[in-house]
């Protein structure tokens, strides 16, 4: 057992002193100090948190995280199925726009917040973006299920357009390929991506605790693959915890799942799923099913994703990567680049226009992760809430401050397998997980880590004032208590009582369209949000103004990053 009062500081052996540990014998029964949020936990045998030593150790500016939203929502018409209308251009443009684009779709819009210290300012802010939409599209909902609305005919499903730029091009070309690759029909899923990091005077201050003496950007490289490896051995618990997509309309197809049950005329159901989105339904293929991404560094990382980017893989060299004047694909690789690898998790940096996510990556270094896994939340009118954020928040602190050893090759596709039966079974009582070689019940060790999660919140609240963190953990734990509580089981139960998964999310649209419509922007802000929209129309009209050269030589430099 570590000694109490060991200093608080970066990773055991790499660099000073041993942190928290997740896998140490401890008593089997525990109560959390003498706030007044309690949380008992019996029959398990579960971690302390004795080596973050002494709050006098801690820098309550480490915990005013940065973070950004990036939520995904289809547009529908009022009969629930898929809007095929272009981009609203009262929206501005999905090329330029810093705030408001598309996905992969056309239809698939994507609300993108600015960096806040709050989670409260980040959901004003996301809150005023769909206020503002809804006045540019006051005949069409915002669907509020990861799986999507009523679907057409595939075909008609609409590719997202960004103009005849270079770029808006080249975004545009990298949708063909997905839709020669999985379909149109998966273009349609939807999620909500959180953006994370330290503050800056955070990394300062821990590297000179560590004792390290090389680059700056090197170590908080080092520090975010080591998070990252924390989280992707614990991520299924987020997908048990926030999953939200047990069920899909008789559109999207069910791909030969026998286990789909039939609810009515146009559901599919899987009993036990917890997010179908983050299932072998959702984006997976037989390329990536092999594929071997290492996350052990940024080096690993940057090498193994190079490899794919550049390993052709048959099926997609006969489908050809242009066909007369038409592109089909940006190359026949196993990816086209890298953001077609779909990761739980993805380590950042802000790229230039027409440069390479990895090449930016390996030139400055990691900026912030991008946590891939959420679903939306189908009972909040912005599919994500104050809740679901901070705990986030304190997992990913969590899994920053953890001793994390580097993940072979056998134990990351037992992690993927992990992933993939929680989300299509994670409500079972019988499923196990894969834990260091051990089969373990998934309650069991949902309690193990929110134990652990639970002791570095009594720290932080104990550093903050308040119980944010430990309300957090006592909610979440509610739900490894009891499953309905899940958002999977209450959004199926809601289903089965609607009679269609449509249903459900049709009232569920309408619900939060009324919602927000409670309180309307002022007439400045709705004048400067339109004129933002106007100006990002008029940069897009710069930028095929400016290009010079052909396609075909703006893409072959691309790929040469």
């Amino acid at each position: 057992m570590p000694t109490a009062g060991v200093p608080y500081g970066p990773k055991g052996s790499q660099y000073n002193q041993p942190l928290l540990e997740l896998y140490w014998p401890a008593p089997t029964h525990s109560a959390l100090g003498a706030c007044a949020t309690v949380i008992v936990f019996e029959d398990v045998s579960l971690p302390t948190l004795t080596r973050l030593g002494h709050m006098a150790d801690l820098n309550p500016a480490w915990l005013r995280f940065n973070r950004g939203i990036e939520r995904e929502t289809l547009r529908v018409d009022g009969e629930g199925h898929l809007a095929l209308t272009s981009h609203p251009r009262g929206l501005g443009s999905a090329l330029t726009h810093p705030s408001i684009t598309t996905d992969y779709s056309e239809s698939l819009l994507e609300f993108i917040t600015s960096v806040h210290s709050q989670p409260e300012a980040a959901l004003d802010e996301l809150t005023r973006l769909h206020r503002f939409t809804y006045t540019q599209m006051p005949d069409e909902r915002l669907w509020p299920s990861s799986m999507p609305a009523a679907l057409p005919q595939e075909t008609d499903i609409p590719i997202a357009q960004y103009g005849t730029s270079h770029v808006g091009k080249l975004k545009t070309v990298y949708r063909h390929g997905l839709w020669h690759r999985y379909g149109r029909v998966m273009q349609t899923i939807a999620g909500v991506h959180y953006n994370w990091s330290m503050p800056a005077d955070f990394w300062q201050d821990w590297a000179q605790r560590s004792g390290w003496e090389g680059s700056l950007q090197r170590f908080i490289n080092e520090e975010y693959f080591s998070l990252i490896r924390g989280f992707r051995r614990h991520s299924w618990l987020l997908l048990y915890l926030f999953g939200a997509s047990p069920a899909i309309d008789r559109s999207f197809g069910h791909k030969g799942h026998t286990e789909l049950l039939e609810l009515g005329e146009d559901t599919l159901y899987s009993p036990f799923a917890t997010t179908l989105r983050m299932s072998d339904m959702g984006y997976s293929n037989n390329a990536q099913s092999s594929l071997y991404v290492c996350f052990n560094s940024l080096q690993t990382y940057s090498e193994t994703l190079t490899d794919a980017i550049h390993t052709p893989y048959p099926a997609y060299q006969a489908l050809g990567t242009k066909v007369g004047d038409d592109y089909r694909q940006i190359s026949a690789n196993v990816l086209q680049i890298e953001n077609e690898y779909y990761s739980d998790l993805r380590p950042k940096r802000v790229a230039r226009s027409g440069e390479k996510p990895i090449r930016a990556l390996n030139d400055r270094g990691v900026e912030y992760i991008e946590v891939r896994c959420l679903d939306i939340d189908p009972f909040t009118p912005l599919g994500v809430d104050t809740e679901r954020m901070v705990f986030v928040d304190l997992f990913l602190f969590w899994c920053l401050v953890q001793d994390n050893g580097l993940v072979p090759k056998d134990e990351c596709f037992k992690l993927r397998e992990n992933n993939l039966n929680v989300a299509a079974f994670g409500r079972d009582p019988e499923l196990m997980l894969s834990i260091q070689g051990e089969s373990v019940r998934l309650q069991d060790q949902g309690y193990k880590v929110l134990r652990s999660l639970s002791e570095l919140a009594v720290e932080m609240d104990a550093l903050l004032g308040g119980e944010r963190y430990q309300q957090a953990v006592a909610k979440q734990l509610a739900k490894v208590d009891d499953v309905s509580l899940t958002p999977s089981a209450r959004f199926l139960e809601l289903i089965k009582q609607q009679g269609s998964f449509r249903q459900a999310s049709q009232t569920l649209a309408e619900q939060h369209r009324q919602s927000l419509a409670v309180e309307t922007l002022t007439s400045e802000e709705q004048s400067a949000r339109n004129a933002e929209a106007q100006r990002s129309l008029t940069e897009q009209a710069e930028i095929e103004k400016a290009d010079q050269g052909s396609f075909d030589n703006f893409l072959a430099s691309y790929l040469r990053q």
